[in-house]
């Protein structure tokens, strides 16, 4: 009989629970958006940011592309040296 009356009394709570969310959706989403938009603006921010780099990078590469190849390659030859020499 208690494990009828305990079930009774979880739907009851959970029932309680669901009115109150109704009742204080539009205050939850608001008090949400409000203090999560800093993270979203800074996102955008980021975003537009970031953009902006590869576009240079892009204009700078189509300018010179030869410095941008000799820096890869000199990357990669350094990189295959260091790893290289730890096997030794």
């Amino acid at each position: 009989m208690s494990e009828v009356n305990s079930k009774q009394k979880f739907e009851e709570a959970l029932s309680l629970l669901n009115e109150a969310a109704k009742e204080k959706k539009e205050d939850i989403q608001r008090l949400l958006s409000d203090r999560y938009s800093h993270i979203k603006d800074a996102v955008l921010s980021g975003s537009d940011r970031a953009t902006e780099v590869f576009e240079e990078v892009d204009e700078n590469v189509r300018k010179n592309p030869w410095a941008y190849i000799g820096g890869a390659a000199l990357g990669a030859l350094l990189l295959g040296y260091i790893l290289g020499s730890q096997r030794k």
